[in-house]
């Protein structure tokens, strides 16, 4: 179902009103056949991190709001109902939206159990697909990064100062002025230490700015500080949401500087959420199911191998857990298994094989996956003072993640409630460039938020 955002579009009309030109559709180079351009340009903004529900934290009555998201609302779409994958873990999932497929497909599933070598391994920056960036130099089009890591080597680099890749570190606010340097064509310092400029401004960007991320995990990344409780915690996310949102408008008015903002589409959305938690462990819980039913069970960690004896290899990062089971159990000990694991109240819920093959998941993840029910967790360690965070899990505080996309080609003021995943990003950020979607997706092109399609007569 569809619906009008009315506050978004009295902004809107503001803005009209002080002199923004009306919206249109752009006809540019590279085409998918006879298909044109709906955009000239298309911004690919990454807050890792940004869980839905920070936009109605930081929108509700008396707090202060979030206008420059507000704006690209009124000029877009918005999927309140937009979810990610498993596992919900930064690289899996930013590699997921960069090349519009799952981990079954691009293989990088962050923790696993290798039984092969019969030890616990990581995936690092592993992709095996192609990514947006990719497909869009392949088409002809310039390119460029600022810190979208799973694009590095990846459709941009260091050294080619048509498709070029920096890494500036830093908050948002650093990296949209590192942005509008290199838009503007003045060197910017590249990640082998060498200042240069683009040769064009470039018709695809990623921009990724990991704040929400830092703060979130309730460490001191950034210069932010603990929280000791929730709605600390609240408070805190909703602050770093305002400030960034700043920081999108410095990129907003810089972009109609250089006189490009009216033929620019703009995607902005997260990899993954985030998800408090305090308390005991229940990991040990976990664990005595299986041993109840006489099996050896083994954490393992990167590089800890598993003895002989081992029936059970569990891999943790601290909400949900991946198992292993390294001989096949019965059908009916395996549903048995997962009949009560799903009855414990520390349990948010279970995913047997059918499961993780359904939503996408590498075979590399193992043939169960448990996630707590929050406060609960299965880290290795209690939480004895304050609150940890993180986002491996399926419950939605890190499940559902923020999706926009605004701008040229795209039709204005609109809620679409209907659920999309974020592997359509790549799709829909494909046909708006006019171009074929990455070699390998198997999202979708989000044809309801295009103007070019949605406005076609109906026949």
């Amino acid at each position: 179902m569809k619906r009008q955002i009315a506050g978004v579009i009295v902004f809107g009309l503001v803005g009209l009103l002080i002199g923004l030109a009306p919206f249109g559709t752009t006809v540019a180079a590279g085409t998918r056949g006879n298909e044109p351009a709906m955009a000239k340009y298309v911004i690919y903004i990454n807050w890792d991190a940004f869980r839905r529900d920070y936009y109605d934290w930081a929108n509700q009555p008396g707090k202060p709001g979030t206008p420059n998201l507000n704006y690209l609302m009124s000029r877009g779409v918005y999927y309140p109902n937009t979810l990610n994958g498993f596992p919900s873990i930064t690289n899996p999932m930013q590699t997921s939206i960069v090349t519009g497929s799952w981990p079954r497909t691009h293989g990088n599933v962050y923790r696993y159990y290798d039984a092969a070598a019969n030890v616990g391994a990581s995936s690092g920056r592993t992709n095996n697909a192609e990514t947006i960036a990719e497909a869009a130099a392949s088409s002809g089009l310039s390119t460029a990064s600022v810190q979208q890591f799973m694009l590095q080597d990846r459709g941009t680099s260091a050294s080619d100062p048509r498709h070029l890749y920096i890494q500036p570190g830093g908050r948002f606010e650093l990296r949209v002025s590192e942005t509008m340097k290199m838009l503007r064509g003045e060197p910017v310092r590249n990640t082998e230490g060498k200042m240069v400029s683009m040769t064009e401004i470039p018709r695809f960007l990623a921009v990724y700015g990991d704040d929400l991320d830092a703060a979130g995990h309730n460490g001191t990344g950034y210069g932010t500080i603990p929280s000791l409780n929730v709605e600390a915690w609240t408070a805190k996310m909703i602050a770093e949401l305002v400030r960034m949102d700043k920081a999108l408008g410095v990129l907003i008015d810089g972009l109609r500087e250089l006189g490009i903002f009216e033929e620019t589409a703009i995607v902005l959305t997260a990899d993954h959420g985030m998800t408090p938690y305090w308390g005991k462990s229940s990991l040990m819980q976990l664990v005595s199911i299986f041993t109840r039913a006489n099996l050896k069970v083994k954490i393992v960690e990167n590089g800890v191998r598993a003895p002989q004896e081992t029936d059970v290899v569990i891999v943790t990062s601290g909400q949900a857990v991946q198992i292993y089971f390294r001989n096949a159990l019965t059908p009916d000990i395996l549903a048995a298994l997962v009949s009560e694991i799903a009855s414990q109240p520390y349990v948010g819920g279970v995913m047997d094989r059918a499961a993780l093959d359904t939503a996408g998941a590498s075979a590399l993840s193992g043939d169960m996956a448990v996630w707590p029910e929050p406060p609960n967790h299965f880290s290795t360690k209690d939480i004895n003072y304050g609150i940890a965070a993180n986002h491996d899990t399926r419950h939605p505080s890190s499940h559902d993640v923020f999706f926009l996309v605004s701008g040229a080609g795209v039709r204005q003021g609109l809620v679409i409630d209907t659920p999309i995943e974020i592997i359509d990003a790549a799709p829909t950020m494909s046909a708006l460039l006019g171009i074929r979607p990455p070699a390998n997706a198997t999202g979708r092109v989000l044809t309801e938020a295009l103007q070019a399609v949605a406005d076609q007569p109906r026949r």
